[in-house]
């Protein structure tokens, strides 16, 4: 990404609220919060954090269902990562920030299935930590070591949104709430 540095409580907040709007399938919510992101993250003008949200809701609705559209939402992924290119001068083309991103998309999923259904709800989380430090890598412009570390936290926070979704957390908003905290240290380290 261009020399530009953003509020990394602010991006958490925005995706960890994203996230929660998102399993409770509050599209409108994610949109809204998108474009805050957008903006935010990418320093996008508003008709351009706003269109750039619809790809990302097309990209969440055509993902969501368990039989879903890989092709279509990685289509709508590359026409977000367009704008997000051309408003933060990011180096990496839109098609592989694209697949980067639905691989993440995939790997995560297999892993909260696999997580569900573990007797301990335990699981390796090395394949989305690799997927998220490809993804932080390209888009971000970062060493390979700072993109591992920032997708580590970026996975704990991940692997605690599936116990609320599994259904096996103990407290709900406590885990929301830490899910903020993982995040905005995710953020930190990549704006340090």
């Amino acid at each position: 990404m261009a020399d530009r540095s953003f509020d990394a409580g602010r991006i958490a907040y925005f995706e960890s609220a994203g996230w929660r709007a998102y399993y409770d399938r509050d599209w409108l919510r994610v949109l809204g919060l998108m474009v805050q992101l957008n903006r935010e993250q990418f320093g996008m003008s508003w008709p351009n954090a706003i269109l750039a949200s619809l790809d990302v809701v097309r990209a969440s609705l055509a993902f969501a269902p368990v039989d879903n559209d890989i092709p279509a939402a990685t289509a709508h992924l590359a026409h977000y990562y367009a704008k997000a290119r051309r408003a933060a001068g990011i180096a990496a083309d839109a098609e592989k920030l694209a697949a980067l991103e639905m691989d993440y998309w995939v790997v995560h999923r297999r892993l909260a299935n696999e997580r569900k259904t573990a007797p301990d709800h335990t699981g390796d989380l090395t394949p989305m930590v690799e997927a998220l430090s490809s993804l932080h890598e390209a888009l971000f412009a970062v060493s390979p070591e700072v993109a591992r570390r920032s997708a580590e936290m970026r996975a704990q926070a991940a692997a605690r949104v599936d116990r609320i979704t599994g259904g096996y957390s103990e407290d709900v908003e406590a885990d929301w709430r830490q899910i903020a905290v993982e995040l905005g240290q995710a953020y930190q380290i990549l704006d340090e």
